[in-house]
């Protein structure tokens, strides 16, 4: 089920997506991001490959390993 706010990363020679989405909050192996369906989701902190703000307010893009989202079923 791949959705609006998931885009393929076509520059990229990584399987990897851009996730739209909000930061929640995050743990010492995991970031939490909360998407625009409101659905909160835990990310590893090893699968984000790029820079992100912890300002919950401002809508960002995150750079996610395709495996991952695959194993979350946001992707097929």
């Amino acid at each position: 089920m791949t959705s609006i706010y998931i885009v393929k990363d076509e520059e990229s020679r990584e399987p990897e997506s851009i996730v739209k989405g909000h930061y929640n909050r995050e743990t010492p192996k995991a970031v939490y991001i909360k998407l625009p369906n409101e659905k909160i989701i835990c990310f590893p902190k090893s699968t984000l490959n790029s820079a992100y703000s912890t300002n919950i307010h401002t809508l960002q893009e995150f750079l996610i390993d395709d495996w991952v989202l695959r194993k979350l079923g946001l992707i097929i």
